[in-house]
């Protein structure tokens, strides 16, 4: 329950306030809702892990070998586990992001034609309106 009071509360703040403060564009709110929601979830997740309720977490014996609080960032403790995987998905996320806007500029452009863009895209590239101004 705390996982998921603070997946809404924080991408929440990030989506409304954090992007105006800092400025960036994201109409989407992609960075807000999933980069900031899903790397709290993951980090979260080692944080709050218990024995009890993930078997990985006991020895061969069944004794509890590492909780979340209490082995936070030792080796092997399953935060560190989760930062490992966090930092690995967000280098896999730019780069990938980075080769795909790149194929995307060679072979049809990222912008769009400046009559097209005052035309508006929504006419332009699905001949039809979004909005009645």
């Amino acid at each position: 329950m705390i996982i998921g009071l603070l997946a809404a509360i924080v991408p929440y703040i990030f989506v409304v306030f954090v992007k105006n403060m800092i400025g960036y564009d994201d109409a989407l709110d992609t960075f807000g809702v999933h980069a900031v929601g899903g790397t709290l979830g993951a980090l979260l997740t080692g944080v709050l892990a218990t024995s009890s309720v993930n078997g990985n977490l006991t020895d061969a014996n069944g004794y509890a070998k590492a909780n979340g609080l209490f082995k936070l960032v030792a080796e092997g403790g399953l935060l560190s586990q989760q930062i490992k995987a966090v930092a690995i998905t967000l280098v896999l996320s730019i780069v990938a992001t980075i080769v795909i806007a790149f194929v995307v500029k060679m072979l049809i452009g990222l912008r769009p034609t400046s009559d097209a863009e005052s035309q508006g895209l929504d006419i332009t590239d699905h001949q039809e309106e979004g909005y009645i101004v």
